[in-house]
């Protein structure tokens, strides 16, 4: 008898053994190993991740360029000329020639990026930053960033000429002008701005004034209203004047921290090596504020903020930076690229070669 109990004492020991067997969770190595596997096939996989999602954003600042560059070709189509990067004069009118005396409306720091919105289905936004109605736009100047005829070259106080509606519009982005990798916050950080009831939106794309950048230091009609490039102060380039071929020549490319005092980037507004505009001079990818005087521009904003801008195209993508040229196609430069051949690319008639500047060319 006590031979069967121990048998049947065994067999349900055994059953029990084997039950646990069979349901037992992971040890903590087991977990451990388990863990550095995944970790490990994270590691591999995430910089594939990482470049294909930068692949996608690049591509889409690529598309971006290109509608920019579509623009500015139908604009010339429609008015013979493109834009100038800036509509107008500055209060520096002994310095430019054809600044002497004009009206307001042409001593405007509207930029090119607001003349052809109508050619990036921007109509709408256009007919509000450009309209007449005295109740947004304050008469006498009916024109964003207007400047005075005497006084500060920072132009009129935002408060004194734009409506709390107007400075929302101010606010807006068309999603065109933004990259997708820049990482530029959508707003100017800049203390000038700061009693507005909404501060100015920032862009990631800027237009070539040329050549001619920080290192001509205050020779201001060189750089601002007579540069090498497309794009600049008042005077608008017809096709006729790019000598060294649209398929050579910059119409613009990217920056980076918009939002910042040394590479200032409000779209609405134009402004030498900051707004709107920026030249081959210095190297590609400078980083914003380096390098220092002479190849470097300071100047003060306001009663308080002092800026230095070195007027590179920047990027945050790996290498270089995309850029989109005057027959309208897009391409990625090197941040390696000889500076020379750089300039070039900035130029539109070769003036970048022995360049003694002279203003007999100069309308």
């Amino acid at each position: 008898m006590m031979k069967g109990i121990r048998t049947t004492v065994m067999a349900h020991v055994s059953e029990r053994l084997s039950v646990d067997r069979r349901f037992r969770g992971f040890t903590l190595v087991e977990l451990l190993v388990v863990i550095a596997i995944i970790g490990i096939l994270v590691a591999l996989l995430l910089p594939a991740i990482q470049a294909a999602r930068e692949a996608a954003r690049r591509s889409s600042c690529v598309n971006n360029q290109k509608q920019i560059g579509i623009a500015l070709l139908n604009y010339e189509i429609a008015n013979k000329r493109f834009p100038a990067g800036r509509h107008g004069c500055d209060a520096s009118r002994e310095s430019v020639k054809g600044c002497e005396t004009v009206p307001s409306i042409e001593r405007s720091a509207m930029s090119g990026f607001v003349k052809i919105l109508p050619y990036m289905e921007e109509q709408a936004l256009y007919d509000q930053l450009t309209t007449d109605d005295p109740t947004m736009i304050l008469s006498p100047h009916r024109i964003i960033w207007p400047n005075p005829l005497d006084g500060p070259e920072e132009g009129v106080p935002v408060e004194d000429w734009a409506s709390a509606e107007l400075q929302q519009i101010l606010r807006t982005r068309p999603q065109s002008y933004a990259c997708p990798s820049s990482l530029s916050e959508p707003e100017s950080k800049w203390q000038i701005y700061e009693s507005l009831a909404a501060r100015p939106a920032t862009g990631d794309y800027v237009l070539c004034m040329g050549h001619r950048g920080p290192s001509w230091n205050r020779d201001f009609m060189a750089v601002k209203a007579d540069n090498s490039g497309i794009f600049f102060y008042i005077r608008e380039i017809a096709v006729r004047e790019i000598i060294d071929g649209t398929s050579k020549t910059l119409f613009g490319g990217e920056v980076v921290e918009s939002e910042g005092l040394d590479s200032s980037n409000v779209w609405t507004h134009g402004f030498r090596h900051l707004d709107g505009m920026r030249t081959t001079d210095n190297p590609l990818n400078s980083p914003p504020g380096e390098p220092p005087p002479p190849l470097s521009h300071r100047d003060r904003v306001g009663a308080t903020e002092i800026y230095k801008a070195n007027g590179a195209f920047a990027s945050r993508h790996p290498g270089g930076a995309s850029f989109v040229y005057a027959d309208g196609h897009v391409d990625f430069v090197s941040e390696n690229i000889d500076l020379a051949t750089y300039q070039a690319l900035g130029s539109r008639a070769s003036q970048e070669i022995d360049d003694i500047y002279s203003p007999s060319n100069f309308r």
